[in-house]
């Protein structure tokens, strides 16, 4: 096999571009995970807190 056929096959071999299309978008995913955690993180605490208020005033009554 010459140097420019095994290019050539190696050009058109699709064997792991979906494994490479996977792995691209969990690194988009994760990186708007990571741009707005805090934003994520600032709404949660307050859903939990709004929820521990909730479940302690049903209780004290």
């Amino acid at each position: 096999m010459t140097g420019q056929s095994f290019l050539k096959n190696l050009w058109h071999d699709e064997r792991g571009q979906s494994t490479t299309e996977y792995i691209l978008i969990l690194a988009v995913v994760v990186m708007v995970a990571v741009k707005f955690k805090d934003v994520f993180r600032d709404k949660l605490m307050k859903v939990v807190d709004k929820l521990g208020g909730d479940i302690e005033s049903a209780t004290s009554m």
